[in-house]
């Protein structure tokens, strides 16, 4: 019995020893694992929804020969809208999307009929926006991203000038333009992001035609002509929060110069600003 104790006591010394090392040894793989960083999130979910609402002030103004203001329009619009995005690559940093914008609201009208008697009135609005854009995200670093975009838009919109008067008349536009533009945007954390984009809308084609004295005052006389093409300028400013809600302000200012003459008729150098605040969630996939 006393030598059985004393064999046991011995194998159970040269053991111990050799069962720690065993159990040192197959640690230590798993210790240098749990180092590894795990794969870099995506920087864009692979299908995402986002409809929105926008309020904004908008302006209209006609410049005549002389330089004076011909015609003023000012007031609120209202717009509904509906962007899908789809993205893919490394990463998800390529995407493609769809801006699409409905809007419409009543501003008020100080110009002159086409005679030249002063006229203070409305002028109803109703127009359609599509943008079909792609771009890439670039990280700059854990905290910044750089986005260019390109793509190309369509605009149509009805100007009720008179907002159904008798002495008023319907303009519709209709405008095909290339767009280009670069956002950057700051990830404070998981929750909070801030951009700001500056964009460049480029018109291509710009047809505009009215039917004068449609609505019985003076004679009927279609009118088609086509405003001079310059760009648009879009600064925006916003913050996208646990990248569901979308908050943003922006503004944007175009000129059309002076169309060509059609029948008496022209368009003088019109200039339109708006300035709008939105809102959006979005729906992932």
């Amino acid at each position: 019995m006393r030598k059985f104790l004393a064999t046991a006591a011995l194998a159970s010394l040269v053991a111990v020893p050799g069962s720690a090392l065993a159990k040192n040894e197959q640690s230590a793989p798993a210790s240098a694992s749990s180092k590894v960083n795990p794969r870099e999130a995506d920087v864009n979910p692979t299908f995402e929804l986002t409809p929105r609402v926008d309020w904004r002030f908008f302006t209209w103004t006609e410049v005549g020969p002389n330089g004076a203001n011909n015609l003023t329009e000012s007031g609120s619009l209202f717009v509904f809208g509906l962007d899908p995005r789809i993205a893919f690559g490394p990463k998800k940093r390529f995407f493609v999307e769809a801006d699409t914008s409905f809007y419409l609201g009543k501003v008020d009208y100080d110009g002159a009929q086409l005679n030249g008697v002063p006229v203070k009135s409305n002028t109803g609005y109703f127009g359609l926006d599509l943008a079909p854009t792609a771009g890439y995200v670039f990280s700059l670093g854990p905290h910044f991203q750089l986005t260019p975009t390109a793509g190309f838009g369509f605009e149509y919109w009805n100007r009720d000038v008179g907002d159904g008067d008798p002495r008023g008349y319907n303009e519709q536009y209709t405008v095909y333009r290339i767009q280009t533009g670069l956002r950057g945007t700051y990830l404070l954390n998981r929750d909070f992001r801030f951009y700001s984009t500056l964009q460049l809308k480029i018109p291509v084609s710009i047809s505009e035609s009215v039917r004068v004295g449609a609505r019985g005052v003076g004679p009927a006389v279609d009118v088609n002509i086509s405003p001079g093409i310059s760009p648009a300028i879009l600064v925006e400013g916003g913050t996208n929060i646990r990248g569901i809600v979308n908050v943003a302000l922006y503004f944007e200012t175009w000129t059309l110069t002076k169309s060509n003459l059609d029948k008496g008729f022209f368009q003088p150098d019109s200039t339109r600003k708006l300035f709008g605040i939105r809102v959006g969630h979005s729906f992932s996939l």
